[in-house]
Parts: C-alpha cells; structure tokens; sequence
C-alpha cells in the first residue's frame, strides 16, 4: 500500500471514529451532565461543544410541565412533559435530570421510564438505563434525553418530549427537575447556528393524603349497624369526600335511575354499588341496593384517594328507624295554614324552629320510617316510585307510652321511604311519652318520642 494510500485511509478511519462521537452529541443525545445543573456543564451543549451558538439568549425558550404541577406523591408515578419552541428552528433535543435539594449536584431523585421510542435515560457513566432497572451505586443520576427518532421526529417551531417520572418512595423533601432544551436548524450533527435553553422547576411533596375511614353505617337516625336492602342508610367517618352535596335531580337522577357516584365518591355494599344522595367529609347518606343475602357483609367507601378499609354492617330483612325531628317521630298532624301546607310537625309548641305542637288524642297522623321490610307491590332500589303505595308484607305494630296505635296504612310512597298513617287513641298518656314501632320482631331504637296532648 503507499503512504498516499495508508494516508487516505487512516484520515478515513479517523472521520468514522469521530462522526459517531458528533453524531451522539447531537441527533443521538448528548453525553450525561449537559442539563447546566449544579454539578453540570453550566452552559449545557454550549459548553460541549455538540452545539455553536446563543446560550438562553435567543428567541425561545425550554418548559418542564409535570402532571403533578408544583408538587409530587412519594412513589406515584407522574407524566413529564419537556417543551422546546424556537420559531426560527427546525430541530430540537433535551436533556432532563431530577436532583435531591440537600444534594443538587448528584443527589438523584426518583426514577425515569420512557414512554415511547423517542427518549431514553441513561446513567451518569454513559451507560443506558432501561426501565424498571436503576443506575449503579458509582453513577447514581439519571439523565433523559432525546433519541435519534426523537430528533427526527421532531418539528419545525417547538416539539414536546414525554415520559415519566416516579418520586422517591418517601418524603425527601424538595426535588427540582432542570432542563436544557436545544434548538437547531437541523441538518448536520454539529449545529453552528444553534440556540440551546435551559430552565428547572422546583416540586415539593404533597401533602399526606388519607384514605376514606368508616366508623359506624346503620339505618336513616339510627345506632344499629343492621340495614335493610332498598332502604336509606347513613354512614360517617373522616376523609369521605371533599365536597358537601345532595345529588341534583334535574340533571343526576336520568331516567329515574339515581347515581351510584357523586364528585368521584361511590359507597359498596356486599360489593354492589349503592346509590348515593348525599355526600360530606363526615357523612354520606345513600340507598342501599337489593340483596338477597343476610348476614354480616362489607361495606366500603372508595373516593379519589382510594378505598376505605371494609366496615362490617348486617343485611336483614328488617331494620325498622324512625325519621326524626330531634328526639321526636317525625309526623305531620292537621293544622289549617301549618308548615306543610295543612299540617304542622309533631313536638311540642315551639320545638326547635319549625311550627310544631303535639298530637291530639283521637287525632290521625302521618310518620315516615324505613327498614319495615318487604313490599307488595315490590319497589327496586335505585329508582324512582310514583306508585299509589307498596303496603309491607310485614305486620307493622306502634306503641305509645305502651298504648298500641291503630295503623291504617304501612307501606312505600317514595323510594326507600315508607310511611305510616297511625290514629292516636283516647287512652295514650299525655306529654311525652316513648314511641316504639315492631316489624318481623324487630323495633326501632329506644330514645324515640311522641308529644302527646
């Protein structure tokens, strides 16, 4: 071979050693540390060489947006995005890393995974990291950038890069992403006519957040954990919503159907969706479905942050409350111009702030409850009655002041609602007394009065 010839082909040879080295600097990636982090290049491919041109001087500019905003979950998994615009420029590439605030120069903080082809990460020695694994002890920080698919793909004017980002496990405190973002005309692999940009974004942890927590569910005014299919329930605890509302009818009760959810917030019963009314951080007010079966099960509030821990009620056939105003039965008793067109509500005078007085002897009025148990006509949960009234099956018996009432009527007139119409005798005692109603051997719970006259 002559040395022309060995010339021409050592130059050649070093031209194919040198052009995966410029090639990787630009279309390909850059090399870790051009992020102009603390402990970086401060002026990121500027300062690399990969890139001749402007440092955050020209007429763009490079934005991290993370699906958390400001903050981060520890261990919950959030999308980043990495938005380059130049409007003179035609290509554009990244390079992301996210650092510990107590060590910003190598303090690595969570983990990347790409999402697609167009992004890779790699470790502080240059190796690749692929997802689910880490880098090693010696090279801890991650770096996410580009690919060449990424630099291909991307377009003229601004192009945004996405993959994800999980936090560390634990509360570390403050973590800040920092982002260089090149912008070039494309074409060959050391840009001469390039802007390179850089930013960060600061992300502090959330606040802690806690799951949904039951303490006690039972029937509508009632201490007993006993419910009955079909029939209204309530239920307290702590985290149960965030939010405070009634379902609105007009537009969340379709087709006379009531919904099994308000603002992300659903309660189970023995794993079937219950209908939900009403909904506070202490309470929730909801119909609970049909069910055959009896017997202790589960029920669970799940809200935006998850789950509740199961809360043990009891499914029976009966499970007989009282509504009630205070301590009294709720009725309403003929009264010409009273609250309820012609009635007032049973208590005595001056009760509290609505017009009441108490029941007359001989007088008849009407009382609501619920749990008194199955229905002929059966009335589904879930929905809408406008029946002329479903009677119990049930033998339904009250008691006031031990005197038995005469029950004229005892069935559903609205979903999960049942109404009593009852006729006081001339024999029952005056002033308060205590008033019990028994269904299937089942009574509604002491502490329950009427006001008698």
């Amino acid at each position: 071979m002559t040395r022309q010839k060995k010339l021409l082909v050592l130059k050649f040879s070093f031209i194919l050693a040198i052009i995966p080295v410029a090639i990787r600097a630009y279309e390909y990636g850059p090399d870790p540390r051009y992020t102009a982090a603390p402990g970086d290049n401060k002026t990121a491919c500027i300062s690399g060489g990969c890139h001749v041109g402007t440092f955050n001087t020209g007429g763009g500019s490079v934005k991290i947006i993370a699906a958390g905003g400001t903050t981060y979950t520890p261990g919950v998994t959030q999308k980043i995005q990495v938005v380059i615009t130049d409007s003179a420029k035609q290509k554009f590439g990244f390079q992301l890393t996210a650092r510990l605030a107590s060590n910003l120069s190598s303090g690595q903080a969570g983990d990347f995974s790409i999402t697609d082809g167009l992004t890779q990460v790699l470790c502080d020695d240059g190796s690749s990291k692929p997802n689910g694994k880490t880098c090693g002890a010696n090279a801890p920080v991650q770096f996410a950038e580009h690919t060449l698919n990424g630099y291909l793909a991307s377009t003229s004017g601004s192009y945004t890069y996405t993959l994800n980002w999980t936090p560390p496990s634990t509360n570390v405190g403050n973590v800040t992403l920092y982002a260089a973002g090149n912008a070039g005309p494309g074409g060959g692999a050391v840009s001469t006519n390039a802007a390179v940009y850089t930013t960060s974004l600061t992300l502090t942890p959330a606040a802690a957040q806690t799951l949904p927590t039951v303490t006690s569910a039972g029937p509508l005014y009632s201490p007993s954990t006993t419910i009955q299919p079909g029939s209204w329930i309530q239920l307290y605890g702590t985290n149960l919503s965030t939010t405070t509302r009634t379902w609105n009818a007009a537009t969340e009760v379709i087709n006379g159907k009531f919904p099994t959810s308000l603002d992300g917030v659903s309660v189970s019963i023995n794993g079937k969706p219950a209908y939900v009314y009403f909904i506070s951080p202490g309470q929730i007010n909801v119909q609970a479905p049909d069910d055959t079966s009896t017997g202790p099960v589960s029920l669970v509030v799940t809200n935006s942050l998850g789950a509740s821990t199961p809360f043990t009620v009891t499914l029976a056939n009966t499970a007989p409350s009282f509504f009630q105003l205070g301590k009294y039965a709720l009725a309403v008793i003929p009264q010409t111009g009273g609250y309820f067109g012609n009635y007032d509500l049973m208590a005595p005078n001056g009760y509290q702030t609505f017009p009441t007085r108490p029941v007359k002897r001989g007088e008849t009025m009407i009382m609501y409850a619920v749990g008194l148990g199955p229905t002929s006509p059966a009335v589904p949960a879930g929905q809408t009655y406008t029946g002329g009234g479903a009677q119990t099956t049930n033998t339904v018996s009250i008691t006031v002041g031990g005197v038995p009432l005469q029950v004229l009527y005892a069935g559903i007139t609205s979903a999960g609602q049942y109404q009593l119409n009852v006729t006081v005798p001339q024999n029952v005692p005056t002033g308060d007394q205590l008033m019990v109603l028994t269904v299937n051997g089942q009574q509604t719970p002491a502490g329950v009065y009427a006001s008698v006259q």
